[in-house]
C-alpha cells in the first residue's frame, strides 16, 4: 500500500513538473482552491448590485423539477433526462440544479450542453437556475462558473397575479455562509420577506448533516448550522431544498421543511429528481426516479 502511495505520489510529481504550477492544481485534487467564500459573495454581489436574478412569470399555482449533484464527468444520460422531462413538460416554470454540476473544471462546458435548449427536442425554453456545490470549485472552478454561469449568492422572484414568491441561492460550497453572507441573508430577510408569500432557500450543502469526513468541502459547523436554522424558523421560510449527500431526506423543524435530494450522478445506484408543486397554502415533493435501463434519446 505504501508503495503504491509513492509511485502515486512520484507521477503526480512528474505530470505537475512537465505542465507547470499554473495549468495543475494538485491542492484541487482532494479539497476547493481558489478564492474562499467571503470573496465568492463579494464577488457575487459585484455582478448584480441587488443580487436579483429575474422574475419567473405565472399564472397562478405552479411547478418546478430541481435535482442534485449531476457530476458530470464524461456522460450526463441522468441529467439529459431530466433537462427533457422539464423543457416537454407545460406544467413546469423553471429548474433548479442544487451543485456539484461537474466533477472537475474542465467538464463545465459538456454540462452547460446537458442543460441546453433545444428547438427540436424541447417544446419550452425554462430558465435553470444553479447553485454552486463544492465540487464545482475543484482546480479553482470558481474562475470558469462565475465567468459561464454566474454569482454563487442570488435570489428571484416567482410572479403570478396575486403576489409573488422568493428565492435565494445560498453558498455553502466550503462548508459554511462565512460572516458577509449571513449578514446580507439576515438584513434581505428581515427587511424583504413581509412582501412574499412562501420563500424557498436553495443550496448545496445539508443543514442537518454533521459528518465532517469531506474536510473543507463538507457539511456546516454545528453551531452555524443551529443559528441559521432559528433563525429561519423565524423568518417562516417554507422550505429549503438541498443536495450534496447523495441520499433522500425530508424533516420538517419549526414549521420549515428541509429537503435532501438523492444525486443524479450516472454513477449513483439510484438516481432521482424532484417536482416541487408551490400553491397558496402548501408546498408539495413528487419524487422522481429515473430507472436504472432508462437511456436518453
Amino acid at each position: 500500500m505504501l508503495q503504491m502511495v509513492k509511485r502515486l505520489l512520484s507521477i503526480a510529481i512528474c505530470v505537475a513538473a512537465m505542465s507547470g504550477c499554473n495549468q495543475l492544481d494538485l491542492a484541487g485534487l482532494v479539497m476547493p482552491t481558489g478564492e474562499g467564500v467571503e470573496k465568492r459573495f463579494e464577488q457575487s454581489q459585484s455582478m448584480k448590485a441587488d443580487m436579483k436574478a429575474g422574475v419567473v412569470d405565472v399564472q397562478s399555482d405552479y411547478m418546478f423539477y430541481v435535482c442534485a449533484d449531476p457530476h458530470i464527468h464524461t456522460t450526463y444520460n441522468n441529467l439529459g433526462i431530466f433537462n427533457n422531462a422539464l423543457r416537454n413538460d407545460s406544467d413546469a416554470a423553471f429548474g433548479v440544479i442544487l451543485g456539484d454540476c461537474t466533477d472537475t473544471r474542465s467538464n463545465l462546458q459538456t454540462y452547460m450542453g446537458a442543460i441546453k435548449y433545444n428547438a427540436v427536442q424541447h417544446r419550452y425554453n425554462y430558465d435553470i437556475f444553479h447553485i454552486l456545490g463544492n465540487h464545482d470549485l475543484f482546480f479553482n472552478g470558481w474562475v470558469d462558473f462565475k465567468e459561464i454561469i454566474g454569482p454563487s449568492v442570488y435570489w428571484f422572484e416567482v410572479a403570478f397575479p396575486e403576489g409573488k414568491d422568493l428565492y435565494i441561492s445560498l453558498d455553502t460550497a466550503t462548508g459554511t455562509l462565512g460572516s458577509k453572507q449571513t449578514q446580507w441573508l439576515k438584513s434581505f430577510l428581515i427587511n424583504n420577506r413581509h412582501a412574499y408569500r412562501h420563500c424557498i432557500v436553495l443550496t448545496h450543502t445539508n443543514f442537518f448533516y454533521t459528518d465532517r469526513t469531506q474536510s473543507s468541502s463538507g457539511n456546516m459547523p454545528i453551531e452555524e448550522s443551529i443559528a441559521l436554522i432559528d433563525f429561519l424558523g423565524k423568518q417562516k421560510v417554507s422550505l429549503v431544498l438541498q443536495g450534496h449527500d447523495h441520499y433522500r431526506e425530508d424533516l420538517t423543524y419549526d414549521n420549515v421543511r428541509y429537503t435532501v435530494i438523492g444525486a443524479i450522478s450516472d454513477e449513483i445506484e439510484a438516481p432521482e429528481y424532484l417536482k416541487v408543486y408551490v400553491s397558496s397554502d402548501k408546498v408539495d415533493l413528487d419524487w422522481q426516479l429515473i430507472a436504472e435501463d432508462t437511456e436518453l434519446q
